[in-house]
């Protein structure tokens, strides 16, 4: 039997392949019943989710991460993070996630873009 890895091992791994940019990297963690919600909505799915990572690597792109608190309490994580790249800088970003088998079920996303001053 695959030991299943826990709520804590994956999102250490998700974070880890995050900061690839590799889009498969990103999606490793997830399964086709995954979902993100967002403002702009609810993703479904790998292709959902691939949508996803592309939108933020397009508003952030090149992005360096910080990632300022993560707390896990049974399948339930929060991260509160921070990103720097070529256009915007983020100083608010807030996900949470539910890891259910070994992989992120469930996932909300919030953060606001700051446009970098081009002077």
């Amino acid at each position: 039997m695959k030991d299943i890895r826990t709520p804590q091992e994956v999102l250490k791994r998700h974070l880890e392949r995050s900061r690839t940019h590799s889009e498969e990297d990103f999606l490793e963690c997830y399964r086709e019943d995954s979902f993100l919600i967002m403002p702009s909505g609810v993703r479904r799915g790998l292709e959902g989710i691939r949508g996803c990572y592309r939108q933020l690597n397009q508003e952030l792109p090149n992005a360096r991460y910080t990632y300022k608190v993560l707390v896990v309490e049974q399948d339930v994580g929060l991260l509160e993070w921070a990103a720097d790249s070529d256009t915007h800088t983020v100083t608010d970003g807030a996900d949470s996630y539910v890891i259910q088998n070994g992989y992120i079920r469930a996932q909300t996303i919030h953060y606001t873009l700051v446009p970098k001053d081009k002077g």
